[in-house]
Parts: C-alpha cells; sequence; structure tokens
C-alpha cells in the first residue's frame, strides 16, 4: 500500500500532519511514531520514526537532537532482533553527511512515509544543507537484514562545490572497527587498495555493515566511506548504500550480502576445530585472508564453522579468545563445497605483571601494550593494551595466547619516565609473573604543578572506552587530576567522580558543547546540573553562557581549526552566532593543526585579549579498546586554581 503523507511545517521544521499509523501485530514491517523501546535509545521524541521488520529496529530522528549538530533525519538508534526482542541500542549515527563533517546550516527538514508495510517500508527525509537540497530514502523489506538507502544531492543555488566529501557516516556505541578489506587499520585515505566496498562496527553479540560502492576514500578508520566530487549549480548526484544490522560478530554475512549485490559466484567452506591435543574449541573464529589482507571472519559454534565465499584464493585461520591462532591453510573456492579442519590450537597461558617504582618501590599505575607478539585481529577476542587494576597499582593478570612476547610497561611515558621493553615467553595453560620497575625522570608534582588531559572522552557516542578505563588509563599516563568531557552529556560524571574517589585523585568534571560549527568544554561544572540547550540549533552566545548555567569556572574551544573548529567556521561565515569573543581559552590539540592555535592565540595576546591555552588529546579510545594510539598523555601542566581569579 502507498501512504504520502501532507506535510505542516512548525518553526521551519516540517513534521507529519497526522499518525503514522501502526501496522498489525502480525505485519513483517511496520512504521511507528514515538520514542523508541530500545535500550540506551536517544529517539525520545513523540514525533520520531521507528522502523522495524523481524530481523532489526531503526529510529530516524525528527524531534530527538542528533549528535554533533547534524540536522535531524538520520538513524540515531538501532539493533538487531533476537528472538522477537530488539537487543541494546548500539549507534550513535548513521546519515548521509554532504562535506566531511563541515558546518551544517539547514533551514527545514521534511518526512514523509512512503510505505509501512506489511512487505516493505519507506521513509524519505528531505532537508538542506546551504543551498544544496539532500534527499534520502529509507528502505526496509519484510525479513532483511538491510535498510536500503539512497540520498540525491541537488544543487538549487549559484555556488559551485568543488572536492567535497560526500557520503554516508556509521558511528557505533562502543564495539570495535573493521575494514575496509584491503585498508584494515587504515585511519583515511583513497580507497585504492581495498577490494571490498563495506566497512563494519561490531561486537560479539552485535554487529553494523555499511555497504557504500560509490566510496572513492575513507576518513575515522572507516566510520566515514565518502566520495570525492564537484557540484555544479543545477547539477545532482546519487548515492546508495546499504546499512545491514548483524546479531553476533560475524562479518561473514557482510560477504554474503555483498556476492548477491554484486551477483558474484560464490562457494562454501567448512570444517571442525581443536586444540593440539584434541579438545573441541567451543567458539572458534575462523578468518579469512586475501592477498595477505584480512577479508571477513565466521564465528563457529560447538567446534564447527561454515562459510560462503566469492570464487577466487584465500589463506583461512582458525583462532579463539586467547588462543594462539592456527596455521594458515590456503584454499581455492569454487562451485564446489570444501572441508578444512584445524588442530593446532593452543589454549591460553597468564601473565601476572607488578609495576613499581625503581627508586622508591612503590607501586605505579601502568599501561601495558604489546609491542611484539600476537595480537588478535578480532577485538572482542583479546586486547593489544592493558591497565594495571584500579584497585591494586600496577598490577594485572592477563589472558592471553601462547607464545614469544615483548612487553611495553610504561607510567607518564614520555614526560614523566621511561618505559621498559620486557621479553616474555607465555606458556599455554600456565601463568608467568613478571616484575617491572620504572624509572621516573621528573616529578612536577613535587613543586605543586599538576597535570591533566583537559578533553577526554568515556564510551558515549564517538567515544569506546567505560569510565573505569577512563580512570585507570589517565592515571597510567601520570595525571594528577582526571577530566571526562563527553559530547553533550554528563551521564558518566557521578561514575567517573565516585572512581576518582576512590583512588583519592581529583576529578574535573565537564562536557563537550558540540554543534556542528565547533567544540566547546565547559569545567568544572556541577554534576547534575540542568543541561538544556540543544547544540545544533543554539548560537554561540547561548553556548557561552553555558559556563555559567552549569557552573563552570571556564569554556574552552576545542581544537580550533580542524574542519568542524569554531575559528575555521568563522572564517568560513558559517558559526550560528558568529564571532563572539567571550570563551577563556583555545585548546592546543594533539591532532588539531596547534601551531594555527598558537598564532591566533599570539595574535589575542597582542590586542591585549585575555585568552588562555589548555591542551588535551580528544582522547576516544584510551586502550580498553584497540588501536589506543591516543593514550592520554600529561599535557596540559599547571596549578589548578579557580581560572577566573588566578589563571596559568
Amino acid at each position: 500500500m502507498n501512504w504520502f503523507r501532507t506535510l505542516r511545517t512548525t518553526g521551519g521544521i516540517a513534521v507529519l500532519a497526522t499518525a503514522l499509523g501502526t501496522t498489525t501485530a502480525s505485519a513483517a514491517v511496520e512504521v511507528t511514531r514515538g520514542a523508541t523501546a530500545l535500550e540506551n535509545g536517544d529517539a525520545t521524541a513523540a514525533e520520531d520514526i521507528q522502523l522495524r521488520n523481524d530481523e532489526l529496529v531503526a529510529s530516524i530522528a525528527v524531534d530527538s537532537a542528533p549528535p554533533w549538530g547534524v540536522a535531524p533525519g538520520g538513524i540515531i538508534d538501532a539493533a538487531p532482533i533476537v528472538d522477537g526482542e530488539p537487543l541494546r541500542d548500539k549507534v550513535s549515527l548513521i546519515d548521509f553527511i554532504p562535506n566531511n563533517w563541515s558546518s551544517w546550516p539547514t533551514s527545514y527538514q521534511r518526512f514523509e512515509v512512503l510505505e509501512d508495510g506489511p512487505d516493505e517500508a519507506a521513509i524519505r527525509v528531505t532537508r538542506d544543507w546551504e543551498e544544496v537540497t539532500l534527499t534520502t530514502t529509507y528502505r526496509l523489506e519484510s525479513g532483511s537484514d538491510r535498510i536500503h538507502v539512497v540520498t540525491t544531492m541537488d544543487n538549487t543555488g549559484d555556488k559551485a562545490y568543488e572536492s567535497i566529501l560526500s557520503g554516508y557516516v556509521m558511528w557505533p556505541d562502543g564495539g570495535n572497527l573493521f575494514g575496509p578489506a584491503g585498508m584494515h587499520g587504515t585511519e583515511e585515505g583513497e580507497t585504492t587498495d581495498a577490494f571490498a566496498d563495506w566497512s563494519a562496527a561490531y561486537d560479539e553479540n552485535w554487529g553494523f555493515v555499511l555497504h557504500a560502492p560509490y566510496m572513492d576514500r575513507i576518513d575515522y578508520s572507516a566510520r566515514d566511506l565518502y566520495l570525492k566530487h564537484d557540484l555544479a549549480p543545477g547539477e545532482s548526484r546519487s548515492f546508495e548504500g546499504w546499512v545491514q544490522v548483524l546479531d553476533d560478530g560475524s562479518l561473514a554475512p557482510a560477504v554474503e550480502a555483498e556476492v548477491a549485490r554484486k551477483g558474484l559466484k560464490a562457494g562454501a567452506v567448512s570444517g571442525d576445530v581443536a586444540t593440539e591435543s584434541g579438545a573441541t574449541v567451543d567458539r572458534p573464529v575462523i578468518v579469512v585472508e586475501k592477498d595477505g589482507e584480512p577479508y571477513t571472519w565466521t564465528l563457529g559454534r560447538n567446534g564447527a564453522y561454515q562459510l560462503d565465499l566469492p570464487e577466487g584464493d584465500y589463506e583461512l585461520y582458525a583462532t579463539a579468545r586467547g588462543f594462539a591462532d592456527s596455521a594458515r591453510q590456503s584454499v581455492s573456492i569454487g562451485s564446489e563445497p570444501l572441508a578444512v579442519d584445524f588442530d593446532d590450537l593452543k589454549a591460553p597461558g597468564q601473565v601476572a605483571f607488578e609495576v613499581t617504582d625503581k627508586a622508591t618501590g612503590e607501586p605505579l599505575d601502568a599501561k601495558i601494550q604489546i609491542a611484539e607478539g600476537q595480537t588478535p585481529l578480532v577485538g572482542f577476542l583479546g586486547r593489544k593494551t592493558f591497565f594495571s587494576e584500579l584497585d591494586a597499582p600496577g598490577k594485572r593478570t592477563v589472558s592471553i595466547a601462547p607464545g614469544e612476547y615483548v612487553f611495553e610497561v610504561a607510567h607518564g611515558t614520555p614526560f614523566l619516565a621511561t618505559s621498559e621493553k620486557v621479553s616474555v615467553t607465555v606458556p599455554s595453560g600456565e601463568t608467568v609473573t613478571e616484575s617491572v620497575s620504572v624509572t621516573r625522570t621528573t616529578t612536577p608534582n613535587h613543586r605543586d604543578w599538576f597535570a591533566a588531559d583537559m578533553h577526554h572522552h568515556s564510551d558515549v557516542l564517538d567515544g569506546f572506552t567505560g569510565p573505569e578505563y577512563v580512570v585507570r588509563s589517565q592515571l597510567a599516563a601520570g595525571l594528577d587530576l582526571t577530566l571526562l568531557s563527553d559530547h553533550d552529556t554528563m551521564a558518566n560524571l557521578d561514575e567517573m567522580a565516585a572512581l576518582s574517589e576512590q583512588r583519592n585523585v581529583p576529578f574535573i568534571p565537564s562536557i563537550e558543547i558540540s554543534p556542528s560549527w565547533g567544540h566547546f568544554n565547559a569545567y568544572p561544572v556541577e554534576i547534575g546540573a540542568d543541561y538544556a540547550i540543544d547544540s545544533g540549533k543554539a548560537p554561540v552566545q547561548s553556548i557561552i553562557e553555558q559556563r555559567d548555567a552549569l557552573g563552570a569556572e571556564a569554556i574552552q574551544v576545542n581544537h580550533p581549526y580542524i574542519k568542524y573548529g569554531y575559528y575555521t567556521n568563522i572564517e568560513n561565515e558559517t558559526a550560528t552566532g558568529g564571532y563572539y569573543p567571550r570563551h577563556d581559552l583555545m585548546e592546543v590539540n594533539a591532532d588539531g593543526e596547534y601551531e594555527k592555535t598558537l598564532r591566533k592565540a599570539w595574535n589575542h595576546w597582542s590586542r591585549g585579549e585575555r585568552i588562555y591555552l589548555s591542551a588535551g588529546s580528544t582522547c576516544m579510545t584510551s586502550g580498553s579498546m584497540p588501536p589506543a594510539k591516543c593514550g592520554p598523555m600529561p599535557m596540559c601542566l599547571g596549578r589548578w586554581m579557580p581560572i577566573r581569579s588566578s589563571p596559568h
């Protein structure tokens, strides 16, 4: 049945004039309006749209504010359905981004229901970006694990856009990232080396795959899949993709979907997995490599596995949580099924670390990383980075694949101490103890200079690290104060405060106010204060006012010169509210055009303007999740005093 709802406009935002209507309980696909029922869901408004079939449920933001100040109209909640019940929401945002997280000035969003079951549901969202009309259609069929998405960009103005980056983005709520195959582990770049056109976010019990055949480059570790293109006045361009929702961490369904949409010839491979002693490996993972690069994997059950692959040559190996990888086996997939068994896995061993100060013998909070040795490709099978226990400084016992390793053990490296590298042989089924002494080279806090990372995230939106591991990582970095600044939320501040108090460490509660044209940290905020603004709509004047509304002493401009930084958008005249120099600090960010920030600070000082500098890592992955490349460092040194009365 086709439906076309008439629309009315209120306050510049188009909303549904009539109820969407709910299909009957027996319908395979349904469209409903209202707040999501998903645990941890963000779609809380009465006008938000829910798509559901027997495989998945997803929420499209209508009146709920999407993250990072983007326009409503994207997917802000999604989860697989298992045994008739949806799992916990694991999506922060899946949406079409017109130009790589640049400012998104928008004046309207319209929502239309084109189909509402029982065989298919379709929603059309129309919104604007500058003088470009964006029209996105979401389609979900009965029995499908994929939402088909098509977006058309229509340039209705006189401005010619050159070399912009447009495409779909998929930002999970936690978990791990993979892909695209041939480029896994690449932060950004052209997709010349990729041999698949999809990327994935996953954990052991859920997964999301973004299929993007248009893409020619990636960003943010393939969360963003873009096409670089021009868009002349009067020109249109369409982008087609699929969002696949999985009920576990196997990526074999991604390959099956790729085979189906490309019409590839495929074959099957299956087998059994056991240890070298003959014991069945209950939950094996079989990893597939192509031309030496990881392609996909499947999860086995009760020691057996099966997967389909496009015809071609591959290498397979078996592994499991804490197990040493099997030997690789070469296979040629054709039309006939293959049987490939693995019988040489080695069971886990353990290493018990004890880390102390070489001069005093006192235990030290430590970061322990595998420098050489087996590290798992599949994120939920193990880690590369470990931190000492919160309630037992310097101590950590890790279960790990047996073999030869070199570990790098650090406390406050490189500013406060040098790291130590230790070689360890881990036997299968045994525990070895490794005592490590770290030499501290300087102790600024003995002279009342204290360190904090003034921009740090937990496991909200784009973060991957729970509050406990944020505290562990910051203590291992040798920081004297802990801080947390998640995007537009204070949800984890209470827990951070309690964990910090457990170690008698002062805590700086913060929040990162995050419109699309600039990010701002207010601190120290009052935990429990009412944060009521919509950062996607508020002008800079209202954002600066949050300093007082939240009981903060200061507000800083974060990464001022990145593509969505405040000063970048001031120069581009795309910051809502314009230039309003009432902030207290500018951030010198580890990855964020810090030389331009320093020069701008000098410019402020030359004019006698009291703007101060802060330093932060923008860390989203402290090490509880791979790749842990942004571990916090003691970057901001100074006496902690009320900033307005005596800043340093």
